[in-house]
C-alpha cells in the first residue's frame, strides 16, 4: 500500500492523534518564539542605530557601541541555550513537600540570587497516571 502525502483521520488511533496534536503545537510554539526573538533582536538594534544618531556620535564611536552590543546580543543567547541543572543551584532548606515532589528553597551558585524550586518525581507521577508534558 503506497503512502499519500497524508493519512486518513479516522484510521489513526485516539493516542496517535494526541501525539500529532500535541507535536504540531510545540513546533508552532518553537517557531513562534523563535520569530519574535528575532523581531526583538531587530527592534534593539534599530533602537541602538536611533539612540547613536540623536547623540551624533562620529563613525568610529557607532563602530565601538555596534560591536559592543554585537557581544551582550551573543552573550544573551548563550545564556538562554545553557540548561540549568541541579549542580547549578545549592539547596538551602526544603519549605514544602506534596504528593509528586518536594520545594526547596535554593541560591545559583554563580549569581547568588534565590530562587524556589520545584523538584517533580517523574516515576510517581507517571505511577499516578498524571498527564504531564515533560521537556
Amino acid at each position: 500500500m503506497a503512502m499519500t502525502g497524508s493519512t486518513p483521520c479516522s484510521s489513526m488511533s485516539n493516542h496517535t492523534k494526541e501525539r500529532v496534536t500535541m507535536t504540531k503545537v510545540t513546533l508552532e510554539n518553537f517557531y513562534s518564539n523563535l520569530i519574535a526573538q528575532h523581531e526583538e533582536r531587530e527592534m534593539r538594534q534599530k533602537k541602538l542605530e536611533k539612540v547613536m544618531e540623536e547623540e551624533g556620535l562620529k563613525d568610529e564611536e557607532k563602530r565601538l557601541r555596534r560591536s559592543a552590543h554585537a557581544r551582550k546580543e551573543t552573550e544573551f543567547l548563550r545564556l538562554k541555550r545553557t540548561r540549568l541543572g541541579l549542580e547549578d543551584f545549592e539547596s538551602l532548606k526544603v519549605i514544602g513537600r506534596g504528593a509528586f515532589g518536594e520545594v526547596r528553597l535554593v541560591q545559583k551558585k554563580d549569581t547568588g540570587h534565590v530562587y524556589a524550586m520545584k523538584i517533580l518525581r517523574k516515576a510517581d507521577m507517571l505511577e499516578k497516571e498524571q498527564n504531564i508534558l515533560f521537556a
